[in-house]
């Protein structure tokens, strides 16, 4: 990938005092309750790039991935997709959050199991996005270049649903979000300014020995049956 270039800058944020506040009464981010800590920050206006201010505790938060589903404080889920993929929050694309939020509401609202780590690989990979605008050169991109998209070989298993195809501005919704819960989980979710710029093999692996896949035909049953009910 030496032909693509490096991301631009972040820009001046979107993220208003006003539509932070909006998110706020709208449930999808937490009320900032507490002046000494809280919940969220939206940038300066005179700011260009994100430096989550002091103390240790704050990460980069967009406005559109609380508006696809991403919860706080972030739940276990979360925090292992972030692991396993190797990004920060800001590394997810806006369509796979939307992924993740979709998955969570069909395993507890219809299959009413925990997280279910193997359904997941089993169903999705992950692939890097990668900025291909016309007539400007390919670009790493700054936020969103993990993109979670279903397996095609699996696409009879998962119900049907369409995901968002204009995001364009997206990234400039940058926000400072409170990095909640104890330290080593504070630490697993730390904002380093990571640019995804490769595709780790790992992003690809499936569900493979037999014993795995076989403890799983009873969620995949029930799965294609609610496909066929639409």
């Amino acid at each position: 990938m030496s032909d693509i270039q490096e991301p631009v800058p972040w820009g001046k944020s979107t993220a208003t005092e006003a539509v932070m506040e909006q998110l706020a009464a709208d449930r999808l981010l937490p009320m900032n309750v507490n002046s000494q800590r809280p919940a969220w920050i939206a940038p300066r206006p005179e700011e260009t790039e994100p430096n989550p201010p002091p103390p240790e505790g704050y990460v980069v938060g967009l406005v559109c991935l609380h508006e696809r589903g991403f919860d706080v404080p972030v739940n276990r889920f979360m925090r292992a997709l972030c692991e396993y993929y190797g990004v920060e929050q800001h590394n997810f694309g806006s369509n796979s959050i939307s992924q993740v939020a979709v998955f969570i509401a069909v395993r507890e609202g219809y299959l009413g199991i925990e997280a279910h780590w193997d359904l997941w690989i089993h169903l999705f990979r992950g692939e890097l996005f990668v900025e291909n605008v016309r007539g400007q050169p390919k670009r790493f991109a700054r936020a969103g270049g993990l993109m979670l998209h279903l397996r095609p070989s699996r696409k009879n298993l998962y119900i049907s649903n369409k995901m968002t195809t204009n995001n364009a501005g997206w990234t400039r919704g940058w926000f400072y979000l409170r990095n909640f819960g104890k330290k080593v989980l504070r630490e697993r979710l730390a904002f380093t300014k990571k640019v995804l710029r490769e595709r780790p093999a790992q992003w690809d692996w499936g569900v493979s020995p037999p014993a795995r896949q076989a403890r799983l035909e009873v969620l995949t049953e029930a799965l294609v049956h609610l496909v066929r009910k639409g």
